[in-house]
């Protein structure tokens, strides 16, 4: 496996608030308040792969592309953990975005657009990223001698040792398409109306939307036992696993249904701190489960997946909300490289994790230097593709224009100032 009112929430309840705080389908307008905080922690959440990839060099629990001789338990620990919410939350935020874009724009510009945005930085990596992330898994097998031969064999038998990290633009390439498919049809299917029958109910009664939730964590465990017993665990050569897609794109409609209502994002992005608590039991016991390597530790851990990515996004995004609302040059330069970094930082970790293993250093002294060297590398090869328009297109899917921060401007009202 690779994911109430306010003031007035108990640790039983999502945050949710409460239906007169706004209209229920008033839609974003321009002019609004800016969210830095949502592009910063998009940003992060990308960025934090970055020493993810490096963990699972040397992660005790996995054998990765480069496997290093030298473990380190506590980079075992913050993998495992890590992974239990960070493409989730990543995810949530997704369809929290797309949700407001749709609305703005329509679904047929808007999915264009992400086709653009999504599908040439994803075609530009296959052909340019994977190659070497190929060729430096052959050298760490087998030497140099094996670059050639690797290479021609992964070519014969393409899977995930092509996306590796790649696979999350795949998953949101669907997903986007998914949403604005739904968004077409709405009115046909009566979506809105249904739509706002579940959320009026989960207001007037909490508990629903704590089974809403659950019943997620039920569904995604459902197709994890139907793939295992139709014998599609893994699909296209592992590059599509059903139950994480599953739990994945539930925990990106639930990001839309937030958007749709904006009382339900304002009140999910305030901190309730007995949700935080949960939150973090909730992934240490999914990160445990992992760790079993047993049938019930991955039916936990299926069953967990969407329940803790949407709990731990309430935890980042309303911490972002309260710590990290305002733009500095450092959160400009996140944002902006984010997507470049993304793409081509594990190029960068496994060539230099396949030099540090001729090097004997203590794990976590490698392990600083490959992050800290993997991070400024990839961000001043974004520096360099910054000069050219075209690279900025291949490698970001945009051209270079002044700079439209439509995503966090999209006016849906959050009254107060955040203190």
């Amino acid at each position: 496996m690779r994911v109430v009112g306010e003031g007035s929430m108990s640790a039983a309840t999502i945050p949710i608030a409460p239906a007169a705080a706004a209209p229920a389908t008033a839609p974003p307008q321009p002019g609004g308040p800016r969210w830095d905080y949502l592009d910063q922690l998009r940003a992060i959440l990308m960025l934090a792969g970055v020493p993810y990839h490096v963990g699972l060099v040397y992660a005790s629990h996995a054998v990765w592309i480069v496997a290093s001789p030298e473990r380190s338990t506590a980079m075992t620990w913050f993998v495992q953990f890590s992974h239990t919410f960070r493409m989730p939350a990543f995810f949530l935020l997704a369809g929290l975005f797309g949700m407001l874009l749709v609305r703005r724009r329509g679904s047929a510009a808007w999915l264009r657009d992400r086709l653009r945005r999504l599908g040439v930085p994803l075609a530009t990596a296959l052909l340019l990223v994977s190659p070497l992330l190929v060729l430096a898994g052959a050298v760490a097998e087998g030497g140099t001698a094996n670059a050639a031969p690797g290479l021609l064999q992964a070519l014969r038998e393409p899977g995930a040792n092509w996306t590796v990290h790649l696979w999350f633009l795949i998953y949101l390439l669907l997903y986007v398409s998914l949403l604005a498919g739904l968004w077409q049809v709405r009115e046909r299917l009566r979506l809105g109306r249904i739509l706002s029958a579940f959320q009026d109910a989960v207001e007037r009664r909490p508990l629903l939307g704590v089974l809403a939730v659950l019943g997620l964590g039920l569904g995604t465990l459902a197709v994890a036992v139907a793939a295992k017993l139709l014998d599609a665990s893994y699909l296209l050569g592992g590059i599509l696993v059903p139950a994480e897609f599953a739990a994945n794109g539930l925990v990106f409609l639930c990001g839309a249904l937030l958007a749709y209502r904006p009382a339900w994002l304002e009140a999910f992005t305030r901190p309730c701190w007995p949700v935080w608590a949960l939150a973090l039991a909730a992934a240490v016991l999914m990160a445990v489960c992992e760790g079993l390597g047993n049938n019930a530790g991955r039916a936990g851990t299926y069953f967990l997946m969407p329940v803790v990515g949407i709990l731990f996004s309430h935890l980042l995004l309303s911490a972002a909300r309260r710590w990290l609302n305002r733009s500095t040059p450092l959160s400009r330069a996140m944002v902006d490289g984010a997507m470049t970094i993304y793409l081509v930082h594990v190029v960068f970790v496994l060539w230099l994790s396949v030099a540090f293993l001729a090097i004997a250093l203590p794990p976590e002294v490698e392990i600083l230097i490959i992050v800290t060297l993997s991070a400024a590398l990839s961000y001043g090869f974004h520096r360099l593709i910054r000069r050219s328009p075209l690279l900025m297109l291949l490698f970001n899917g945009v051209w270079p224009e002044p700079r439209r921060r439509e995503a966090t401007a999209l006016g849906l009202p959050f009254p107060g100032a955040l203190r």
